[in-house]
């Protein structure tokens, strides 16, 4: 099976991302410390560099308090 990589997604996903978390005027530091996810790895995902698991996407719904479906909505960026 080949590995596909849908580098647009990837970036409109880090996009809004960064979006929910500014929108909650957190910085990437304090989302690290609430997630227990790296801020370098959050700050590569933010900039579209890394393709993030649906782990991680679970851990950033819980520490923004959101529903993890609102990361996969991209009408609004």
């Amino acid at each position: 099976m080949k590995y596909l990589k849908d580098e647009k997604f990837i970036i409109q996903f880090g996009k809004k991302l960064k979006k929910l978390r500014e929108n909650q005027r957190i910085s990437q530091e304090q989302l690290a410390l609430l997630s227990g996810v790296s801020q370098s790895q959050i700050a590569r995902t933010e900039l579209g560099l890394i393709n993030t698991s649906i782990s991680h996407v679970s851990v950033y719904a819980k520490s923004l308090k959101v529903s993890p479906m609102i990361f996969f909505d991209f009408s609004d960026l």
